[in-house]
């Protein structure tokens, strides 16, 4: 929207501004998420509007879940899937003609500031990494950290004299921090900041306010994403000791909403690609296994999905792991099409 015309247009027209900018030009998703940021009504509009355009709704998987999560007695209605691949391109369509009706009326994201962490200023160009899905990548930073960046992932860093400020747009990563007491490490998820001298741990963002913060060695002070709060209370604050997690739930609250909990033993095993499940759930495995791949992996029914196994897996191997599964629970794996296998009985 331009200066001249505040409020001239809806939040909803707003998101498919962003959903359209970013599909034509990823490198702008943190701007648009400097905007999602602001309520959590522009993160469902732009969540909504950029699963259309990029026609990503998978079918099978949504009523698996739906009816995994509803009780024996209920039952919702299921939506052909012609007619959510007709809606979803319709939607696409709407969109595409959006950006140019609304084109003259909105401000460029270029305009807009993107998504700064703790106490960086806006001006300062950071150090931009991302990876495409499937991709795992190392990168040393210029003070001597590493960093271990997961597929799909953006990485945005400022390096000050005082301070290091990291900002985890979305993805998974891992930080092995160089000591230096006198310029504090801190990465920022959706607001939510973990802050080290030099220590190893690991950020992981997948959905507005939801953050998962896991600790190898060292010692961190974590504060909740999206936290609401008045301006006089204080900062709520949790210390994770080695072997801890801490994970966000994703509703923001007055006073945070976190799990502290002792970390899975497999937590950083997908850094290397190989990763072994202990009494693990079918359904948790292909959710991480699909993170990596354009092949698919469903399970055809709750039950599947409810099945448990534990086993080692190529997770970046989506058909090896279907092969995997298939024999150690006495499944059948039905290709349909090429990007997508069905586990059923």
């Amino acid at each position: 929207m331009t200066d001249e015309e505040p409020g001239s247009l809806t939040v909803k027209q707003q998101a498919r501004r962003w959903a359209m900018e970013v599909h034509m030009d990823p490198a702008l998703r943190s701007a648009a998420m400097h905007w999602c940021a602001q309520s959590p009504e522009h993160q469902a509009e732009f969540d909504i509007a950029y699963a259309a355009i990029s026609n990503v709704v998978d079918p099978a998987s949504v009523n698996v879940h739906e009816r995994h999560n509803s009780s024996p007695r209920e039952s919702r209605p299921r939506v052909p899937w012609a007619k959510l691949a007709i809606a979803a391109s319709l939607a696409a369509i709407l969109l595409l003609g959006a950006h140019f009706v609304l084109g003259q009326n909105v401000r460029s994201p270029s305009t807009l500031p993107p998504i700064a962490s703790s106490g960086a200023k806006t001006e300062d160009a950071p150090q931009i990494f991302t990876t495409r899905k499937g991709e795992v990548r190392t990168i040393t930073l210029a003070d001597g950290s590493v960093v271990t960046l997961d597929t799909d992932s953006r990485l945005l860093v400022w390096m000050h004299e005082e301070r290091r400020d990291v900002t985890l747009d979305h993805g998974r990563a891992i930080f092995a921090v160089a000591h230096d007491a006198s310029r504090p490490f801190t990465v920022t998820a959706d607001g939510g900041t973990t802050t080290a001298l030099g220590t190893r741990f690991g950020v992981e963002r997948r959905a507005h306010c939801q953050m998962n913060v896991v600790l190898y060695e060292g010692r961190v002070a974590v504060t909740p994403p999206c936290e609401t709060r008045k301006p006089s209370a204080p900062v709520a604050k949790s210390y994770l000791q080695p072997g801890e997690r801490i994970r966000y739930s994703g509703t923001p609250t007055v006073t945070g909403n976190a799990i502290t909990e002792p970390a899975p033993a497999n937590d950083e095993q997908w850094t290397i690609g190989v990763k072994s499940y202990d009494d693990e759930a079918v359904s948790v495995i292909l959710a991480e296994v699909n993170l990596y791949s354009d092949v698919k992996l469903v399970a055809a029914s709750p039950e599947v999905a409810a099945m448990r196994v534990s086993a080692e897996l190529h997770i970046r191997n989506p058909e090896s792991v279907a092969k995997h599964l298939a024999r150690a629970l006495g499944l059948i794996v039905e290709n349909q099409g090429s990007d997508r296998l069905v586990l059923t009985k």
